[in-house]
């Protein structure tokens, strides 16, 4: 009976947020990730691929291509990640917050969570604690400090969390609608839930539509809602060239009075985005957007 440790490879692709055909095309290419064939033919790929994979996707989110980055050594390619996005401190909150997940506590990550949405406000909570979480985990993952595993877990207690109180503000029937969705192929989807709270804070109707959701649904969704605007939120994983060309699509198909914003950390990076599309930094950003325009 063959062994079937490691990932697969569609779970490898769900973990990274890269589709199979390229990492396929990397290993063919570069001999890089190098899957262990099973006698099957199947392959199986380690953790520590995953976290490469994962390196290399930030990378090129910001702006470089794969030619450039893909063949370079471990070290080279840290390089050029301090360089372009250098690690953060990590605040005592977060760090209290990270040591829960480690021990997949849940009701302890719930407390805390609550006692700091109670001390910063909705927003403050996403930008000072929420995204400092998120950004922890995901380097701790990068540097073997955390599993998938742990991962998983923080980010499933961190969107029963965020819908919560998401749920507790009352809206009126006339307040605004923001819809809210991913681009095909993106599969992360905390960052929808961090900006329907932000949307509700500041008493707009959050239409959240999930991940995934192709250009024409979210036209449809328009017309059907009376929407005002469209928030599309973009991972490292999914960040680049290609997103810029679904995104001029859907500013395309959109009707022109209709906003298209755009955030997440894969957003824009040092590409210069679309015409006709608002990029927003930060919660904060998009919060002052609302404000200003609807």
């Amino acid at each position: 009976m063959e062994s079937t440790s490691g990932l697969a490879i569609g779970d490898v692709a769900a973990a990274t947020g890269l589709t199979v055909e390229t990492i396929r095309i990397w290993e063919r290419r570069y001999g890089r990730p190098k899957g262990i064939r099973l006698p099957s033919g199947h392959r199986r790929y380690s953790d520590a691929d995953v976290r490469w994979l994962r390196r290399v996707a930030e990378a090129l989110a910001n702006g470089f291509r794969p030619a450039k980055i893909v063949p370079l050594s471990d070290q080279d390619l840290d390089q050029v990640l301090i360089k372009k996005s250098p690690a953060p401190p990590i605040s005592p909150e977060v760090a209290t917050l990270l040591e829960s997940v480690r021990r997949f506590d849940r009701d302890r990550v719930l407390e805390l969570l609550d006692q700091a949405h109670q001390r910063h406000g909705p927003i403050g909570l996403l930008q000072t604690v929420v995204s400092g979480m998120i950004e922890s985990i995901g380097r701790s993952w990068a540097d073997g400090a955390l599993s998938i595993r742990h991962e998983h877990f923080a980010s499933e207690v961190l969107e029963d969390f965020l819908r919560r109180i998401r749920g507790q503000v009352s809206l009126p029937k006339a307040a605004p609608t923001i819809i809210i969705c991913t681009l095909p192929a993106e599969t992360h989807g905390l960052g929808l839930q961090m900006v329907g709270v932000a949307v509700a804070a500041q008493g707009v109707r959050p239409l959240i539509l999930g991940t995934g959701t192709p250009a024409s649904e979210i036209v449809h969704a328009v017309r059907e809602t009376q929407a005002k605007a469209v928030a599309i939120s973009v991972s490292l994983a999914t960040g680049g060239v290609s997103s810029d060309r679904l995104l001029a699509d859907l500013r395309r198909e959109l009707p022109a009075e209709i906003a298209l914003l755009v955030g997440g950390r894969g957003a824009r990076g040092v590409r210069r985005g679309p015409r006709g599309i608002t990029y927003t930094a930060d919660l904060n950003e998009l919060a002052a957007w609302i404000k200003a325009n609807l």
